[in-house]
């Protein structure tokens, strides 16, 4: 919860009510570290000053050495102005904050990790290079001329160059023909003979054996003109296949290259891929190296802890058997009649069971001859006790005759606020107390009252301290501060001889101012 006050607030406060100079450095400080608890301390102080009793400025002092004692741990002393630790307890024990965590490359890994499960898969952007045969029309062609070429044949009437040898060779040999019967008839003075018509036949069987004999050399130009146009065949379909193959050389080498070209992507692709992954491992790790080291430091801090709070245990423990010890021998001197170490531990002895069983004692005694004032100062119904001592010795002795020793009837006294219980307390005390009867209590003095109207002034003036817990018991309630109390004293609007009786049992508790 924020504070309602700044320390500014308190020294200017401090400094207009002229009281600085009362404040001890223990109420100094405590002011810095909690305004609120300094400006609470002023006021007490205010009112101690303008308090016109003693048992308003007990009052006063009960409320300030509850705000120094709830939120400082210490007390001040009679007036204020010392300092008196309270009792350490485990309650008292105080650690550092522990460690927290915070991941630094929460961030990094969450971007990383989107940047992974987004990655995709991989595609190539350029198109792969496609093989096209130009020449395949072409090469299917001349490979069907080749493959179904006819067999070679040779007829001299489908040739044309033997038609064209025929003709001359027939010119000529009647040409020789001729030439032959002319010479033949100039030579017989133009007579027809035998001889002529031989010469003639002669010059024409010559040409035509020539004609015959030309066939064989027109067979083989035949065959040497087939042969050729066959080869020339082979050769185009050869050249064909070159260009075509040049061209698939071609595409062999952009698909080469296209290949090439597309596992050094794929190979980019990867490394970035590989990149992230790598970054996002890195970053895991030494997310994981953080956390480690805030382990080790939680770990640490919680065995510095445990360290410390074994220590704030082994020092209450000392401390607490220095004052059972110190008690010890408080009660054995007690026993022996002398209360004043109890007292030296702040310890009122008003209600010790010894000294009350001795006081009780000697108000028997008085109200055997008629005063009962003693009975009274012990929260002893009177009328209960006169009927007894009325009757001559018949008087109902707490150790003896009701059931209920001393201290039981003290510790009721100071658990009911005095001896006038509400039907409700009275119930429950029975209840929960078998070995109590009613009689035991209205033998020892207790009554019952709906309003607690009788006896009030006991009542409302009856005050108990557990100092080992630091509570209050006062007119049957339980306040567990100083602070408290002081609150509903103020609100009970005591008189002035019950704000005495108040003011003289916080005295003896040690609370003076």
């Amino acid at each position: 919860m924020a504070n309602r006050y700044t320390y500014d607030d308190f020294q200017k406060a401090m400094q207009s009510s002229g009281l600085g100079g009362q404040f001890s450095d223990a109420d100094l400080k405590l002011a810095q570290q909690n305004p609120d608890a300094g400006m609470s301390i002023l006021k007490y102080k205010q009112d101690y000053m303008n308090a016109a009793t003693d048992e308003a400025r007990a009052l006063a002092n009960l409320g300030a050495e509850g705000i120094r004692s709830s939120y400082g741990g210490y007390t001040g002393g009679q007036r204020g102005e010392n300092f008196y630790l309270d009792p350490l307890s485990p309650k008292d024990f105080q650690s550092s904050a522990a460690p927290t965590y915070k991941n630094n490359y929460a961030d990094t890994i969450s971007g990383l990790l989107d940047k992974q499960l987004g990655y995709g898969s991989y595609s190539y952007g350029e198109a792969q290079p496609e093989y096209n045969n130009r020449y395949d029309a072409t090469i299917q062609d001349l490979l069907d001329q080749i493959v179904n070429r006819k067999d070679f044949s040779y007829d001299p009437e489908n040739d044309q160059l033997y038609s064209q040898y025929r003709k001359q060779y027939t010119r000529e040999g009647q040409r020789a023909t001729q030439d032959a019967l002319g010479a033949a008839a100039a030579a017989s003075g133009g007579i027809p003979s035998s001889y002529a018509v031989n010469a003639a036949a002669q010059a024409g069987d010559y040409y035509a054996s020539q004609m015959t004999d030309k066939i064989p050399e027109l067979y083989q130009l035949a065959y040497n003109k087939y042969m050729n146009d066959y080869n020339m065949k082979l050769s185009d379909l050869g050249a064909v296949q070159g260009a075509e193959q040049s061209d698939y050389d071609k595409f062999l080498n952009e698909m080469q290259q296209y290949n090439t070209n597309r596992a050094f992507d794929y190979q980019a692709w990867m490394d970035e891929y590989n990149r992230i992954n790598n970054d996002l491992q890195t970053a895991s790790g030494l997310e994981q190296l953080d956390y480690t080291k805030y382990l080790n430091d939680l770990n640490q801090y919680n065995t510095d802890r445990s360290f410390n709070y074994g220590q704030l245990l082994d020092e209450v423990n000392n401390q607490t058997a220095r004052r059972s010890e110190a008690m010890n021998k408080a009660l054995t001197a007690a026993e022996l009649g002398d209360n004043s170490f109890l007292n030296d531990l702040g310890i009122n002895t008003d209600n010790n069971p010894t000294d009350y069983e001795r006081r009780y004692q000697l108000a028997q005694l008085a109200a055997q001859y008629g005063d009962y004032s003693g009975l009274r100062e012990l929260g002893i119904n009177p009328d209960a006790a006169d009927r007894s001592y009325s009757g001559g010795d018949t008087t109902p002795r707490e150790t003896e005759t009701t059931g209920l020793d001393a201290n039981r009837i003290a510790a009721i006294k100071a658990a009911y606020g005095g001896t006038v219980l509400t039907p409700e307390e009275w119930s429950q005390l029975l209840t929960n107390n078998p070995s109590i009867t009613a009689a035991d209590l209205t033998a020892a003095g207790f009554t019952q009252s709906s309003e607690k109207t009788d006896d009030r002034v006991k009542d409302m003036t009856s005050l108990g301290y557990d100092e080992d817990e630091g509570i209050f018991v006062w007119n049957g309630k339980r306040y567990n501060s100083p602070e408290a109390l002081a609150k509903a004293l103020n609100d009970a609007g005591l008189s002035e001889a019950e704000e005495a009786e108040i003011k003289r049992k916080l005295s003896a508790y040690g609370f003076d101012s």
